[in-house]
């Protein structure tokens, strides 16, 4: 089943919802400011990213800012997904993982192509 990285305090990511609620594409929700990912899940996230890796990386987020990233290599899966697992604020919303692909659906219509 689809899942569906969510931050309901994130309007981007109740938008995302909502897109596949009226397509009726069932998805598992995970919260995951509440369950953090692990390095291995994000690494197959990133594995399977419709884009560049950099853009699971809220990067224009204060969080963000407020860290020292300068040993980090935003275009190395592995330092993305360590780094990503240690900072799940830092995670990109919405996130949306059909087995095959995963999407960032920003913006929402994203999503379109693969539900």
């Amino acid at each position: 089943m689809p899942v569906l990285y969510h931050n309901p305090r994130c309007s981007k990511s109740r938008q995302a919802l909502q897109f596949l609620l009226e397509r009726n594409v069932d998805v598992d929700i995970c919260l995951y400011l509440k369950s953090p990912l692990d390095f291995e899940t994000l690494h197959d996230l990133l594995s399977r990213l419709v884009g560049d890796i950099h853009l699971a990386v809220r990067s224009k987020d204060k969080a963000f800012k407020a860290l020292d990233t300068s040993a980090v290599d935003f275009a190395n899966i592995e330092d993305v997904a360590r780094f990503l697992s240690e900072n799940a604020e830092c995670i990109e919303r919405p996130w949306y993982d059909d087995g095959t692909n995963s999407i960032i659906a920003r913006p929402v219509e994203n999503l379109a192509p693969y539900v």
